[in-house]
């Protein structure tokens, strides 16, 4: 059955938010059953996995996109090609940990702790790796609905593996020995998907496959290798000079609300399309329209919800994560600073103009300014000193590089590419609404969960009422096309039934 581009979005983004908030609830259990040494050297076990894997993927994780879609002779083949690299890809890293490099990692971390349990870790790379492409291989399959089920479920499933020893042995060793548990669980069930998607043509591997694979894969994963280590950065920088009750504190706070990533994937995935097409037919002022309305639109949602969580950052983390982590409400107030800039889609228009390069460029600038202040600011300011060098690098050097390289791409003016003074007002109105309900919330006594209610009644009725009055009215435009879309589904459904 054919899914609009928009449909797909939809159903990955809400599987993408839904699996964020597992990861969220899972945090707020183990601060509280773990001290704050015994999470940091957690999560810093986990932090050495995910920051080395773009290192040894290099991309073969994403190459199933480009190779299966229309591909009926040898599907299944593809697949294994593909799983016999992220298995090796997996051996190496599995290999590095047990030849030494866990006590190389204990030493540049300042934690001795963290030696034996990345032991645990060892079978975890060949465990999971293989099952890092199985978004790609279903979504060329078509199998959208599958990806959505599978990232709910299979989180859950960590989840249970995680805490359930947990309850038992309160110990990081006893937290990643359930990690490699429910990764053997959750790759079985993606291995069985992958295969039940893939189970046309002859099995085997072939070497010009395997090396058409690898091929294909070097490039794309060198540039994506960029952006992965940029977001892993700054909790690297923080690990390495400070100690893992300071960087457990640091890490709570340095994450992302799930909400966002499903509303600037959804508005940028799907304006992408008319920017190409408006691109190849040099319809440049077309192209600024849906600049400036995409990024309106976005700025509705995320200017709101960012002086809300502002507001509410101590509350939140107190009520999540507990007293002892109050401090990580510093972090992550300074990360919101960058939603403004999530609602501006700059990789979308660049991307649909073929001028990707510019993307590679601004992110290696980036990080080489990042790691260069971060390293630094850590030692004037502490923690979130690197997170204000994050902030900083992308407002002073990223931001104002990717402006120039669309304006030289569409020969526009920049005082005309967006949609300023809109985007001044609707900040201003926000800005306003968030300081005079902090003002009513400061005086007001209670727990935490109580605060966050009473800041939440305050803000978002005063907020709509006052963006209403400011002619945005784009909020009952959405809304009624999000009601007709809930309505649309259901009907669908009750038709299929019948």
């Amino acid at each position: 059955m054919f899914q609009s581009r928009t449909a797909k979005v939809l159903i990955l983004s809400s599987g993408q938010a839904l699996t964020a908030l597992v990861g969220v609830v899972s945090m707020a259990v183990l601060t509280r059953v773990f001290d704050q040494r015994d999470y940091g050297t957690y999560r810093q076990t986990l932090l050495a996995y995910t920051f080395a894997v773009p290192f040894i993927t290099l991309g073969l994780d994403r190459a199933l996109y480009f190779f299966l879609p229309g591909e009926e002779k040898r599907p299944r083949g593809l697949l294994v090609e593909n799983l016999l690299l992220l298995t090796l890809a997996g051996g190496i890293l599995s290999l590095f940990i047990a030849l030494g490099g866990n006590l190389l990692l204990a030493r540049r971390f300042n934690n001795p702790d963290l030696g034996p349990i990345l032991l645990w870790l060892i079978p975890y790379p060949l465990l999971m790796l293989p099952a890092s492409s199985f978004n790609a291989c279903l979504m060329a399959r078509n199998r959208t609905e599958q990806v959505a089920g599978f990232s709910i479920g299979s989180r859950l499933v960590m989840l249970v593996f995680v805490l359930t020893p947990v309850v038992f042995w309160a110990t990081p060793t006893a937290a990643i020995g359930g990690t490699v548990a429910g990764a053997g669980v959750t790759t079985a069930a993606a291995l069985f998907l992958m295969f039940h998607a893939c189970n046309v043509g002859p099995w085997r591997p072939t070497w010009n496959g395997l090396w058409k694979q690898f091929a294909f894969s070097v490039p794309l994963g060198l540039a994506a290798l960029v952006g992965s280590v940029s977001l892993s950065l700054d909790q690297m920088l923080v690990s390495l000079r400070c100690t893992p009750d300071v960087f457990a504190v640091y890490s709570v706070g340095a994450m992302e609300i799930p909400l966002i990533g499903m509303i600037t994937g959804s508005i940028t995935s799907v304006v992408m399309v008319d920017y190409a097409k408006f691109y190849r037919e040099s319809r440049i002022s077309d192209i600024v329209a849906l600049i400036h309305t995409a990024m309106t639109k976005s700025a509705l949602l995320l200017l709101p919800i960012m002086f809300f969580l502002l507001g509410v950052a101590p509350d939140m983390m107190c009520f999540l994560f507990g007293e002892d982590y109050r401090g990580a409400a510093a972090p992550f107030r300074v990360f919101l600073l960058l939603l403004p800039m999530r609602a501006i889609t700059f990789g979308a228009v660049l991307q649909a103009a073929g001028k990707s390069h510019h993307i590679l460029i601004s992110s290696i600038l980036t990080l080489v300014a990042n790691a260069v202040l971060g390293w630094l600011a850590i030692g004037w300011i502490g923690p979130v000193g690197t997170a204000m060098a994050s902030v900083i690098s992308i407002y002073f050097l990223c931001v104002p590089y990717l402006i120039y390289a669309i304006c030289s791409t569409l020969h526009f003016p920049w005082r005309k590419l967006f949609p300023w003074w809109e985007l001044a007002k609707l900040t201003m109105a926000t800005a306003f609404s968030g300081l005079v309900t902090w003002t009513v919330v400061m005086f007001f006594p209670g727990p935490h969960l109580l605060r966050l209610a009473v800041y939440g009644i305050v803000y978002f009725p005063l907020t709509l009422v006052i963006l209403l009055l400011m002619g945005f009215t784009d909020y009952t435009k959405m809304l009624g096309q999000l009601q007709e879309s809930i309505r649309g589904k259901i009907w669908h459904r009750k038709a299929n039934q019948t």
